[in-house]
């Protein structure tokens, strides 16, 4: 009914719908495509904290080197075996200018003389020393270096500038490139054929060190050096030179010879062939390994006699590392980079399930399961450093699995959703195992995974009404979105 007044007209009855332009916002807001959105970008948000843990971990990767070189420097660092080479100084003078004004120079040399062949020998015993929670291969190695170097030729001594060469036959000596000569457990001699063996001296004789080059290289080269009388070198000789000594992580050798043959055996099963030359044959079991190199004159690419004032071949060293099954550090830090896909897959596991259960879940709550994961990478780190990788890997993986599992099953309100992340959740921790373990073919097994992941999601929500208009109101899991 309807009443008329001088201030207008008032009509009672029933009132006229309004425009539902909250309710259709509030449903926009609530639609599946505005809550996939808001979960991707939950995710890249997600990498703040994940990037939190990469910087722990290569903090806790900087210390654990730091103690690893505190056990070197106790122990004996990585050896690199140079020589023997015969090593003899001369002198050429001669002079410059005419008249009165001639000037007479005098200049230093150095010959170097390689051995005509050479045997290296080598077994190394490796350990595992440990500091506070940190450990270190070190080992202790015997070497045996045979040999023989000819007589030198009779064009070894030539003037540069015409001069006059005076070769001084008395200070002759036969040289060792040794990286940390402090680490040498026992007397060095060098035991000649038919003359008796001859102690070495420190240093590196007439060569010069790293240190004389540039004060800021004084770790480098080092070694020790044994006199030769001018009888023994004039006409050639055969050498034998038996070394014991300490070092950690890895061993180098010098084909010093025209012809060089080394040949290692050790207990650890793990090695890392490297260098300029790999190892002509290898044998690698559970206890240890066995390798041998042969490099003839020709592919050595250097010529029997050189003059130099430093250690040659220094970069043309061939070795062996002693590598640890599992460096843990690193294999964290590159599974940090594959955390974004993985909390992604994830969430899209939930958030199907979620359109699946008519049960609501929280933006909030997705940032739990998230943070979850996260936490995963913290756990894996601290339990690596005291029960090792593999093991650390289940507790922490397992660890979160279940959490996550119970606590989507338990908010969806369905059992079946709990069994489901269980599964998803084991699939993703596996690959992501199986992915840092296989380095090589990381690449392509993240690419299918990936196809595979999107082409199961386009089709199990295909029939979904990404709009919202026609899905009935969800129930909630914990605060309504």
């Amino acid at each position: 009914m309807a009443e008329n007044t001088d201030q207008g007209t008032t009509t009672t009855g029933p009132a006229m719908p309004q425009q539902p332009t909250t309710t259709r916002l509030m449903a926009f807001l609530g639609s599946p495509a505005v809550k996939f959105v808001l979960i991707g970008l939950l995710s890249f948000l997600l990498l703040v904290p994940s990037i939190f843990v990469w910087v722990l971990v290569e903090e806790r990767a900087h210390r654990a080197k730091d103690v690893a070189r505190e056990i070197a420097r106790s122990w004996g660092g990585t050896q690199e075996i140079n020589g023997p080479y015969l090593v003899i100084p001369f002198t050429e003078t001669y002079t410059t200018g005419s008249g009165e004004d001639f000037e007479t120079n005098t200049v230093r040399r150095t010959a170097v003389l390689f051995p005509e062949r050479l045997t290296v020998g080598g077994d190394i015993a490796v350990e595992e020393r440990k500091k506070s929670i940190y450990k270190l291969p070190v080992y202790s190695a015997r070497l045996d270096l045979g040999g023989a170097f000819a007589a030198p030729p009779e064009d070894m001594f030539e003037p540069k500038h015409g001069g006059t060469i005076n070769v001084a036959a008395d200070k002759a000596v036969v040289v060792v490139g040794i990286r940390d000569v402090r680490a040498l457990k026992s007397e060095v001699t060098l035991a000649l054929a038919g003359t008796g063996a001859v102690p070495f001296e420190p240093g590196l004789g007439p060569l010069a060190t790293s240190a004389d080059r540039d004060p800021r290289h004084a770790s480098g080269s080092s070694g020790i050096n044994a006199a030769v009388s001018p009888q023994a070198w004039r006409s050639g000789f055969s050498f034998d030179v038996k070394l014991q000594l300490n070092g950690s992580t890895a061993i180098y050798v010098a084909p010093a010879g025209q012809t060089t043959r080394v040949s290692v055996q050790s207990d650890w099963p793990h090695p890392g062939f490297t260098g300029a030359f790999l190892p002509e044959t290898r044998t690698i079991t559970g206890s240890g390994f066995d390798a041998a190199w042969t490099i003839p004159y020709l592919a050595r690419g250097i010529p029997k006699v050189m003059e130099t004032s430093h250690l040659p071949l220094q970069n043309r060293l061939m070795g062996v590392k002693f590598v640890e099954p599992v460096n843990f550090y690193q294999t964290i830090s590159r599974s940090l980079k594959y955390a974004i896909g993985f909390i992604s897959l994830t969430f899209l596991a939930v958030f199907v399930l979620e359109l699946r259960s008519g049960w609501r879940f929280h933006w909030i709550q997705y940032a739990l399961v998230g943070l979850a994961l996260i936490i995963f990478y913290v756990m894996l780190l601290a339990f690596a450093e005291h029960v090792g990788y593999a093991l650390a890997y289940l507790i922490a993986a397992g660890a979160a699995t279940l959490l996550n599992a119970l606590y989507i099953g338990t908010s969806l309100k369905s059992r079946v959703a709990g069994l489901v992340m269980l599964a998803v959740l084991g699939s993703i921790f596996g690959v992501l195992y199986a992915l840092m373990q296989e380095q090589d073919y990381a690449l392509l097994i993240g690419s299918v995974i990936a196809f595979v992941a999107l082409a199961i999601t386009m089709f199990v929500t295909q029939r979904i009404d990404w709009s919202g208009q026609s899905r009935p109101d969800p129930k909630p899991a914990g605060a309504a979105v």
